[in-house]
């Protein structure tokens, strides 16, 4: 269901506002420190969240 929410709602929404419509159910914390380390981005770091649905990333420029 999760996976089904991020394709039909987040991607399609975020490729309505010109995004890269990535999709991030599933998205690894791995990918995510790549992809920010990538945009030169100097930290990643997740936050303490006790929430199902969601992960929240601290990221530094």
């Amino acid at each position: 269901m999760l996976y089904g929410v991020s394709v039909m709602f987040c991607m399609t929404t975020s490729l309505a506002e010109g995004g890269e419509g990535l999709g991030t159910a599933g998205f690894h914390p791995k990918k995510v420190r790549e992809l920010c380390l990538e945009a030169e981005f100097s930290s990643v770091r997740r936050l303490p969240l006790d929430d199902p649905l969601n992960i929240l990333y601290e990221i530094r420029p």
